[in-house]
């Protein structure tokens, strides 16, 4: 599994433990692809704060179930309600839990009536969701000859969108400082969409072949680049040398260290951590290891449609009436 204490880290041990948690669990499909898939089916469907909100959900349900596969001595569980400030605890550890599609301010406190001094001390770490790459069209793709070109992740891309003649790469991109690797291409013709040309079997393949030899699922992704480069990669398997973005999107667990006495701004409902300081924040965090990548290319296979959720409360229901079901009660 990949260590996400690598770097120069001020985390403390416990957010190191839930770090290492976080990217232990994204480094399965099992967990990593229904995340993955709810970040398209709640955002396309669901008011934003709503989205949010189903997003930690459903990131809460997810930890819990991989904890109680994995390490079942680990506690995972949700504050009183109308308890402010954490979300969720991990053993002795409170946190807060921050979900976005883009880089934006981020809430210190739904309040903006509360005084302050011009900043703002966390009182706990945060667990913080960039659901898209920053910038999303400008994937820096540098070849070992010293080309260097463009890509964006083809999660960033509708079902049907054209790929204009372009080209997918499904590549090996560590959130490590470990090589990358370029594991497959697939050439397409004009009008052709990601769906046509690659069909899920194929990329499964790859993500399949990469786990049996202890590669992190998360750490496969599917670019898209313009017709004009793939000349530069097709007949070279061995001609990827770096991947970089700005802001990769992924999973940031933000220590507390890095949290105290933060410049606010607030509008006329909240105090907040302004942009900038957003960003400088999660350039810390990604060098200080406690970063797991959060790749889309799933979307591409997911459901349209946002799960059902009153399927599973009718699912209960019925079966406290099915004959080979009821449970007699006392």
């Amino acid at each position: 599994m990949a260590n996400v204490t690598d770097g120069t880290s001020a985390l403390e041990d416990p957010e190191k433990t839930l770090a290492q948690s976080i990217a232990d669990m994204l480094s399965r499909p099992d967990f990593l692809l229904p995340l993955v898939a709810a970040e398209r089916q709640f955002r396309d469907h669901y008011y934003g704060l709503n989205a949010a909100a189903l997003l930690e959900d459903l990131f809460f349900d997810a930890l819990g179930n991989f904890l109680r596969q994995t390490r079942p001595e680990a506690r995972l569980r949700r504050p009183a309600a109308g308890q402010k400030g954490w979300d969720y605890s991990y053993d002795d550890l409170s946190v807060s839990h921050k979900v976005g599609q883009k880089i934006g301010p981020l809430a210190a406190i739904w309040d903006a009536t509360k005084v302050h001094d011009g900043t703002w001390t966390f009182e706990f770490p945060i667990v913080y969701v960039l659901g898209k790459s920053q910038p999303a069209t400008k994937i820096a793709v540098g070849l070992k000859d010293g080309t260097r070109i463009e890509a964006r992740s083809v999660g960033e891309l509708g079902r049907g969108t054209s790929l204009r003649g372009g080209s997918l790469l499904i590549v090996r991109w560590p959130a490590s400082g470990e090589p990358v690797e370029l594991l497959d291409v697939i050439n397409s013709r004009p009008g052709q969409s990601s769906s046509d040309v690659l069909p899920f079997a194929r990329v499964w393949g790859h993500v399949a072949r990469a786990v049996a030899r202890g590669v992190p699922a998360n750490e496969i992704d599917v670019l898209r680049i313009k017709g004009r480069d793939a000349g530069a990669v097709a007949d070279d398997p061995d001609c990827l040398e770096s991947l970089s973005v700005n802001f990769r999107g992924g999973v940031y667990l933000i220590g507390v260290e890095d949290l105290k006495e933060l410049p606010v701004v607030k509008n006329n409902r909240a105090i907040l951590i302004d942009t900038p300081v957003v960003q400088r924040l999660l350039s810390t965090t990604h060098a200080a290891g406690a970063f797991s990548p959060l790749p889309l290319w799933y979307w591409l296979y997911s459901s349209d449609r946002p799960p059902d959720m009153y399927s599973a409360q009718r699912s209960e229901y019925d079966t406290r009436f099915h004959a080979r079901g009821a449970v007699e009660e006392s």
